[in-house]
């Protein structure tokens, strides 16, 4: 599945969300980067999501340990519980450190994709939906509805779905990412076809 980097963006500001309860840590917590598998598009089912967090080296023991703790909690809570229905619960693997000194810095300051900055607001996020569908099971009504949502495609024929016009996007069979402003599009016509779904609103940096 193609665009899980954006699943994995998702997935660690959430977890990023329980480490920041603590106030303390956001100040001596200077960057946070997504690297490594989950930037490349590379996840397999045996793949851990690299997390690195920049701080002063007085600190890094401090921040690893509290890190990990944080991830103890989001792995129990029900933030979590969401994510189980996106079959998306990949171990999260954090070291803490100077990025300068680190081993792994030009695979960091290469393909990393920046979380977190204290010195920078990002400004450059997009608000997303993301919708997990339970398709319909009678296959005239499924046709119906993936011809609708995804569009049609045959020989002379060609026709756009509702995801292409909301500007959407497929992530996998029963997956789609929407913009935030579109959303009540879809939700309308999920409505219509009493096509059940759980949603969950996210950032996506490009």
């Amino acid at each position: 599945m193609k665009k899980l980097h954006k699943l994995a963006v998702a997935y660690v500001q959430n977890y990023l969300s329980f480490l920041f309860l603590n106030p303390l840590f956001s100040q001596n917590i200077n960057n946070v980067y997504l690297y490594g598998s989950a930037v490349r598009d590379e996840l397999t089912d045996n793949s851990d999501i690299d997390v690195f967090i920049d701080c002063s080296p007085k600190q890094e023991k401090e921040i690893e340990n509290a890190a990990r703790a944080a991830s103890s909690r989001f792995y129990v809570s029900k933030d979590y519980e969401k994510w189980k229905q996106f079959k998306f619960t990949y171990p999260l693997s954090i070291h803490a450190g100077t990025l300068a000194n680190w081993q792994l810095k030009t695979s960091v300051a290469s393909e990393g994709i920046l979380l977190y900055s204290k010195s920078m607001s990002i400004t450059s996020s997009l608000r997303m939906v993301l919708f997990i569908l339970t398709l319909p099971l009678n296959k005239k009504k499924y046709l119906r509805f993936v011809r609708r949502m995804h569009g049609r495609k045959e020989k002379g024929y060609k026709e756009h779905g509702l995801l292409k016009e909301v500007g959407g996007k497929k992530l996998s069979g029963n997956v789609i990412i929407v913009p935030k402003e579109n959303q009540h599009k879809v939700m309308s016509y999920l409505l219509k076809e009493k096509v059940d779904y759980s949603f969950k609103e996210i950032s996506v940096f490009e």
